[in-house]
């Protein structure tokens, strides 16, 4: 499956890494998966979205959106994203924003420097 859910840091982090493209079937599946883990959940729950080996366009960008959008998920914490150029971390941002209900998500190039900025919110947390 191209998209996979792993939850990460004591389970503070749900990373999703997507490969290759993706379907409107493997999203729902993932969207189902996501708010599951969300909802099971006792504290904020960040997103650690791994673009790098995903086959980003802003077509496949749209329709995830719609797919992914709709209700909240509880508990959502920071988004942080790795592997998105430049011009589509300008196209992403506010479906990203639409579609996980948080701050504007933040971008990185490397998945390190992800963790390490999403680790900053976990120790604030507790």
């Amino acid at each position: 499956m191209p998209i996979n859910l792993q939850m990460i840091e004591n389970d503070w982090i749900l990373h999703f890494q997507v490969e290759k493209t993706w379907t409107p079937e493997e999203i729902l599946t993932a969207k189902a998966d996501t708010r599951r883990l969300f909802e099971a959940s006792q504290h904020p729950v960040h997103a650690l979205v791994d673009l790098r080996d995903a086959a980003v366009n802003l077509a496949l960008l749209q329709a995830s959106s719609q797919v992914i959008g709709g209700d909240m998920l509880p508990n959502a914490g920071r988004v942080a994203v790795v592997g998105v150029s430049w011009l589509m971390r300008t196209l992403a941002a506010p479906l990203l924003v639409l579609a996980v209900g948080s701050d504007a998500p933040s971008f990185f190039d490397d998945i390190e420097e992800a963790k390490r900025y999403l680790r900053r919110y976990i120790t604030a947390t507790t």
